[in-house]
């Protein structure tokens, strides 16, 4: 009889700030990011299956998904030889800064550790998640964070209010290897101010989006010209403010409430734009 799957949610999120504050030793950039998780998720599933990994994601099957990397970390952790079958129902979109292989990774270890009956605590889960990738870490935990050192270096903020998201996906992605080496070449790093986030956060939708502030955006709108566009679209539809996510090339605003992000969104859908989402925080 073969084994049920174990299923979870992989929470999509947004940078309500980032900011680039050089190049590391180790190659990477040293980050100061405001995380934010969202309502947008993709659906993964795991069982014990046959004697190797399989990931099945549609065209981003195979080893070189990042949950497929992940599970292999965790088995050579854990000393499990049997094989693991993962199954991804993509939602998020992909190259759109919005950690959507990473997430798919985080729930894979999420999902592991509770097909062997928690072998590892949550600091060794979130060990194995920076070595997955940047973003894995904060993906495990979700919520609102601050993370600096490459993003895996996490700390409580304050909840943020219930926002009320329309999320844009412009057909062309960004490729985040690209947009850094275009900031390493142009770019002037910025900084953020933890304290003024902190109290922003616990005040309303309105204070967050004045403090709203993305390195990144500037280079990827040059790869991306239509980032700027969308973003303007939303500011002309009165959203409190817009701002790319991460490395782009997706666009959020912040809406004045859930009915005004679905009047936005309808409007951009009748302006030409096919990937809009309706998202809150989570």
């Amino acid at each position: 009889m073969e084994q049920s799957f174990l299923t979870t949610f992989a929470y999509a999120k947004i940078n309500l700030a980032l900011a680039i504050q050089g190049i590391r030793e180790d190659g990477y950039h040293e980050l100061q990011s405001v995380m934010q998780s969202i309502a947008l998720y993709d659906i993964v599933r795991i069982r014990e299956q046959g004697n190797k990994v399989v990931c099945r994601c549609g065209a981003l099957s195979g080893p070189g998904n990042l949950a497929y990397k992940a599970a292999v970390l965790f088995l050579e952790r854990c000393g499990q030889t049997a094989g693991i079958e993962i199954e991804i129902e993509k939602h998020i979109p992909v190259q759109a800064g919005l950690a959507g292989g990473s997430t798919d990774a985080a729930a894979t270890l999420r999902l592991l550790n509770q097909l062997y009956e928690e072998p590892l605590d949550r600091n060794e889960l979130l060990e194995l998640a920076a070595g997955c990738g940047a973003d894995v870490a904060f993906c495990l935990r979700g919520g609102t964070m601050w993370a600096t050192g490459r993003g895996e270096q996490l700390e409580l903020l304050p909840k943020a209010p219930k926002m009320d998201f329309v999320l844009i996906k412009p057909y062309a992605g960004v490729n985040t290897k690209e947009a850094y080496r275009r900031f390493d070449l142009i770019g002037r790093g910025g900084h953020l101010t933890r304290v003024s986030w902190e109290k922003a956060l616990t005040q309303d939708s309105e204070k967050v989006a004045g403090l709203l502030y993305n390195d990144l955006e500037p280079v990827s709108s040059q790869i991306v010209p239509q980032i700027l566009d969308i973003k303007q679209h939303l500011i002309d539809a009165e959203c409190y403010g817009a701002l790319m996510s991460g490395s782009g090339s997706s666009v959020f605003g912040i809406a004045k409430g859930r009915q005004h992000a679905l009047d936005v969104a309808r409007q951009l859908r009748k302006s030409g734009f096919n990937n809009v989402w309706v998202t809150t925080t989570v």
